[in-house]
């Protein structure tokens, strides 16, 4: 059985999930299957607006729980998940600095300046480096 063929369990099982979760919204739960090109695709593209797109205005995809949610099951269905987990359990020093970089001129750029606290600053920080652990 797998999860490709609609007699499965596991298929069967996902879509009672969907059809027992009548809400609609971001908690509903739809089975997607992706190729493995696919996977690579969303997992690059989600990679590049976090760590590599300059705009100030990525961060609010950036450290998105909900799209941090999508990299971690992307990157558990990829082909080389245990190696792209073990690369990803590692701090990626140029990583933090791109992105400490980004959210202090995000910071500057505020037409209305928030005060943060130190826990928050890590928090907003954390979420926008996941995959990758802080330093």
């Amino acid at each position: 059985m797998n999860k490709h063929d609609p007699s499965s369990r596991e298929h069967e099982a996902y879509e009672n999930m969907d059809q027992s979760n009548a809400a609609s919204g971001e908690h509903a739960v739809k089975p997607v299957y992706l190729t493995q090109g696919e996977i690579n695709a969303l997992q690059k593209a989600i990679m590049f607006l976090k760590f590599e797109c300059e705009e100030t205005d990525s961060l609010l995809y950036a450290g998105s729980p909900l799209l941090n949610s999508v990299l971690e099951k992307v990157r558990d269905a990829h082909d080389y998940a245990e190696y792209t987990k073990d690369f990803h359990s590692r701090p990626n020093e140029y990583a933090e600095r791109f992105m400490r970089a980004k959210l202090e001129r995000s910071y500057a750029e505020e037409l209305a300046p928030r005060e943060r606290t130190a826990e928050q600053l890590a928090e907003i920080l954390g979420a926008c480096m996941y995959p990758f652990p802080v330093k």
